[in-house]
């Protein structure tokens, strides 16, 4: 009788932590859902963003370095932004890894296992903007030199036409 109190004791317990558990890997899958609609916005950004560095290298004005500029203070923000949530995922997956643990569920084993997948493909993310920076970053830089080398041979056609300007001027006065 005392052994089978005991065990229905621990049999209750078992039942509450399944049963928040249950409640943390209905939160995980919510955030899961949640990670992927942030993830699909990602990727639309990135063609975006894609397609503008293609289009600045196809050669448009300066006013373009300007906006490349504010894109790149934007994409750094982002990476910044990426890199916090990744340490909270990251967070997140060691709490689920200790619970899997303590619950020794193989359920909850396969969760983490997905999760982990998940962070791995965030990093590649990250990665994948990071180098999305580097270009953006060398495209500005590349941009810039065009522009000046543009700016630096307007001022030589410039002060040709002066000396033209001056020596026809000097012609009809003479």
């Amino acid at each position: 009788s005392a052994n089978a109190k005991k065990w229905e004791i621990e049999l209750n317990s078992l039942k509450t932590t399944n049963a928040r558990l249950t409640s943390a890997l209905q939160e995980s899958t919510a955030n899961v859902e949640e990670w992927k609609k942030q993830l699909q916005t990602y990727k639309e950004e990135n063609a975006r963003m894609k397609s503008r560095v293609l289009e600045l290298e196809a050669g448009n004005s300066g006013r373009d370095v300007d906006d490349v500029s504010q894109e790149l203070a934007s994409l750094r923000i982002r990476v910044e932004n990426l890199s916090e949530e990744l340490v909270n995922r990251d967070a997140t997956v060691e709490e689920l890894r200790s619970q899997v643990q303590r619950a020794r569920t193989e359920e909850l084993k396969e969760r983490i296992q997905m999760l982990t997948e998940e962070k791995e493909q965030l990093r590649m993310e990250v990665s994948h903007t990071q180098s999305q920076l580097e270009v953006a970053m060398g495209t500005q830089e590349t941009q810039r030199g065009v522009v000046e080398s543009v700016n630096l041979q307007l001022g030589e056609r410039i002060k040709d036409l002066l000396a033209l300007h001056h020596e026809l001027n000097h012609l009809l006065t003479t």
